[in-house]
C-alpha cells in the first residue's frame, strides 16, 4: 500500500473519514485496509459499541466509530472501509476501526504529545484540519469503550442501573 516516493512507511500517514472530521494514523501501525464485512454481536456487549467480525478465520475485534469518535448527532453514512490496527499480521493486539472512506496516504511522521488524549495533533493536510492519532491510545480508549459497556451491562443485569 505503499505509495510512490522516497519516505519510509514510519514516516506516513494514512488519512481516513469518520462523519466530517479527517483523521490520520500511522501506516506502520496499520496491518490491513479492507472492507467493512458482516459485524456479529458478542452477547455481552451492547451491539452500538462493538461486535466481532471474521478476518482472515480469526475473530477480530470491530469497535465501532460511534464509540470512539465524536461524531455528532448527524446519522453517519455505512461505512466503507476498515482499518486493521495492528503493525503486524500475527499482532495479538488487532482491532478492527470501520471508517467512512479511506482518503489516501501522505507523508509526515505520527504526532507527539502529552496527555491521554487519542488526537494528539492537529495538522493542516491538504486545505483541511486533520486530527493525528495515536494508535495506542486509540486501542486503549477501545478497551475502556468494551470495559465500561461490559461493567454496564453487568450492573443492568444485576439491577443496579
Amino acid at each position: 500500500m505503499k505509495a510512490a516516493g522516497s519516505s519510509s512507511s514510519t514516516d506516513r500517514l494514512l488519512l481516513f473519514e469518520v462523519g466530517a472530521t479527517i483523521y490520520a494514523l500511522p501506516i506502520a501501525e496499520i496491518a490491513e485496509v479492507t472492507e467493512v464485512g458482516r459485524i456479529a454481536s458478542v452477547p455481552s456487549l451492547r451491539a452500538a459499541v462493538a461486535g466481532v467480525m471474521n478476518h482472515h478465520g480469526d475473530a477480530l475485534p470491530v469497535v465501532h466509530r460511534e464509540a470512539l469518535f465524536e461524531t455528532g448527532r448527524a446519522p453517519l453514512a455505512s461505512p466503507r472501509n476498515l482499518l486493521v490496527l495492528g503493525s503486524s499480521p500475527d499482532d495479538a493486539s488487532h482491532l478492527g476501526l470501520p471508517v467512512d472512506c479511506v482518503l489516501g496516504l501522505v507523508d509526515g511522521a505520527a504526532g507527539t504529545a502529552g496527555g491521554a488524549d487519542v488526537v494528539v495533533e492537529r495538522r493542516p493536510i491538504g486545505g483541511r484540519l486533520v486530527s493525528v492519532l495515536d494508535p495506542r491510545r486509540l486501542l486503549a480508549r477501545a478497551v475502556q469503550v468494551i470495559e465500561e459497556s461490559v461493567i454496564g451491562a453487568d450492573a443492568i443485569q444485576r439491577g443496579e442501573a
